[in-house]
């Protein structure tokens, strides 16, 4: 018997078959359920396909996410790596501080400078790191303000055979008031300059020179064999000499603010004291016609327009009895005030700088005499009004 005549004698011997009005209509009925079952069946194995298909696409989105992924660290690292070495150098370059004791030939010579410190007890303390970073530089910094003959530590950064007598002098200044100084300009220098990325860093080297120069001043005992306040006014005097007056101005202001806001170990006019006696003993066995002596009159008034070193100035040159013409004569102040082109011990003309041997000296040479006389007083007249006022 044919399928389709078993399909026939079983729906006629369906008991369910008598609910339809013929069997034609079961017929019919039977039909369309048995298509409506091949098209599930077919949705169904259609799905299956499909779902077969999404998991493959999604194992191959999954491997390219795992590639992606892979790409993208290796990127960032090659970035952080790249940003280290652009701050170990910058840092370099500031401090004139290297940790990196390699062979100069295996180096770039591109952005390191040409000599610098290396730091032996700190690179052994960090088990073999040769890079400088944030985290890594106050210690660095401190340990070569620490060093009483930096200049017994040089190494050359690059393989250039010529000697470098400036890069040498640079990084191999001792006095720690003028290294931190010139550690404050070179970092002033790599802010105009630097990527955006590294200008912070900049900044923070530039802040970290300025606080150091604090430390410096507040306990200057920790720093063996350096006069701080003697290295003050002497970096203060090479510049009114070298036309750099405006620039050490600039960092003193910043180290000053810095004092200002830390007097718990010595307070501002303790630090400033030292440095007035210092300038006291050094003026007062100059001659009007010295050069010199200008010098510090410029000092002299720059500290009496700065509102606060005027203030601790005013202090100290009050007279110790104010009732003793004498004792305002011992004063800074007064110790200038009493620099004469008059002979010091009358009738005794040995060391006075003036018509020295008057009988002997031609009527031209009393004139040239004359007239440095007068410009030196002149000039001094004016400095002394400026002061006064």
């Amino acid at each position: 018997m044919t399928d389709q005549g078993n399909n026939n004698q079983n729906i006629s011997q369906n008991p369910f078959a008598a609910l339809f009005s013929s069997l034609a209509d079961a017929k019919q009925f039977a039909s369309g359920q048995k298509q409506r079952c091949q098209s599930e069946q077919q949705s169904v194995d259609s799905g299956e396909s499909q779902s077969e298909s999404d998991n493959s696409v999604s194992d191959s989105i999954e491997d390219n996410d795992d590639s992606v992924a892979e790409i993208s660290r290796s990127f960032r690292s090659r970035q952080e790596l790249c940003e280290q070495l652009n701050v170990n150098h910058m840092i370099q370059r500031i401090f004139l501080i290297t940790l990196d004791n390699s062979d100069p030939s295996l180096r770039g010579g591109n952005g390191i400078p040409p000599c610098c410190v290396y730091l032996e007890e700190m690179a052994a303390d960090l088990d073999g790191q040769d890079w400088l970073n944030m985290d890594t530089i106050e210690q660095a910094l401190f340990s070569r303000l620490l060093l009483q003959e930096p200049g017994n530590h040089l190494i050359y950064m690059t393989s250039c055979s010529a000697v470098n007598l400036s890069a040498d002098r640079d990084a191999g200044e001792k006095r720690v008031v003028p290294y931190l100084y010139a550690c404050y300009r070179r970092a002033k220098e790599e802010i105009t300059k630097v990527p955006e990325k590294l200008l912070s860093y900049a900044v923070q080297c530039k802040n970290l020179t300025v606080s150091n120069a604090r430390t410096v001043l507040l306990t200057p005992e920790i720093y063996i064999s350096q006069n701080v306040y003697e290295q003050l006014l002497d970096l203060l005097l090479e510049s009114v000499r070298g036309a750099q007056f405006e620039e050490v101005v600039e960092f003193l202001e910043d180290v000053i603010a810095s004092l200002l806001a830390d007097q718990e170990v010595q307070t501002f006019g303790e630090v400033m004291v030292p440095v007035f006696d210092i300038f006291q003993g050094r003026v007062k066995d100059l001659d009007l016609c010295q050069l010199l002596l200008y010098s510090y009159l410029e000092i002299l008034l720059y500290f009496s327009r700065q509102k606060d070193i005027s203030k601790v100035l005013m202090e100290h040159i009050q007279p110790k009895d104010p009732n003793s013409g004498i004792q305002y004569q011992k004063t800074l102040l007064g110790t200038i005030l009493n620099i004469s082109c008059l002979l010091r011990t009358p009738g005794v003309v040995e060391n006075h700088g003036f018509f020295l041997n008057p009988s002997r000296s031609s009527p031209q040479e009393m004139k040239v005499q004359e007239s440095n006389i007068y410009q030196v007083s002149t000039k001094c007249k004016k400095e002394y009004c400026n002061i006064t006022i």
